[in-house]
């Protein structure tokens, strides 16, 4: 993996702002930007019109569940929402089967349609609260995915926030935020026409270019709870995270 080096500067209105070059296909700049917490402490409830829930059914099975449903009142033990705040609680179980060769369990939500990067910009707004941790400490929390692989991919790891880019023909992991007292993550996801994606997390701003290869290939967005690499066969080995925001939105082209 090539060297990266972090150059501080200072914003005319006093900010300092650290700098993070990596070079390679998947080029990313990292811009920690001075922000008051509070600015974010309030985020708009999550809407579940476009999203469908895969969760776990049954032996070595996924369930779908359309968002009319999920906004009826729809509860498992692996999906709950609070029907005051709207917010939803995502959970995994450590018993739950290997599913289409993924290693670990987990529970997502879903973007109803694939969409290109040509065609217009998007994002996805999260707030995410991390109920509880895997064993191993490792939760994934967000997703651009596509047909063929991930695209970007957002985890926690203790107090890291990590992205792991693959552009098609290599992959990238950075940190790209830190987690917030009492486990409280906001992140973006933006994407534009150009292949320009900029993540952001707790007010960190990273900015990846994706070839034109890596755009190509209709992608969409997932909120996700899931577990990463080794985990315990046991129903306590488990992760929860609860979604107080959750927002999509693609401009009209």
């Amino acid at each position: 993996m090539k060297q990266s080096s972090d150059v501080t500067t200072r914003t005319p209105e006093g900010h300092i702002i650290m700098i993070s070059r990596l070079a390679g296909p998947a080029f990313c700049l990292s811009a920690l930007i001075a922000m008051p917490v509070h600015a974010m402490d309030v985020p708009q409830a999550p809407d579940i019109s476009a999203f469908t829930l895969q969760e776990p059914a049954k032996r070595l099975g996924l369930h779908l569940v359309p968002s009319a449903t999920l906004g009826s009142g729809y509860n498992t033990a692996f999906y709950s929402r609070d029907q005051q705040t709207g917010a939803l609680t995502l959970t995994t179980d450590g018993l739950q089967p290997v599913i289409r060769g993924k290693v670990a369990p987990e529970t997502l939500l879903r973007e109803n349609t694939a969409w290109y990067f040509q065609q217009t910009n998007s994002d996805m707004t999260a707030t995410v609260h991390i109920d509880q941790l895997p064993r191993n400490g490792k939760v994934v929390i967000g997703r651009m995915a596509s047909t063929q692989h991930p695209v970007a991919e957002l985890s926690v790891q203790g107090d890291r926030v990590f992205a792991l880019v693959d552009n098609g023909t290599s992959k990238q992991s950075v940190v790209v935020g830190t987690v917030y007292p009492r486990q409280t993550i906001r992140y973006e996801i933006h994407t534009s026409p150009n292949g320009l994606m900029r993540i952001i997390v707790n007010g960190t701003e990273n900015h990846f270019s994706l070839p034109s290869a890596a755009i190509a290939q209709g992608v969409w967005f997932e909120a996700v709870a899931g577990e990463q690499g080794w985990h315990a066969p046991t129903h306590s080995d488990m992760a929860r995270v609860t979604f107080t925001g959750l927002q999509v939105h693609h401009e009209a082209s």
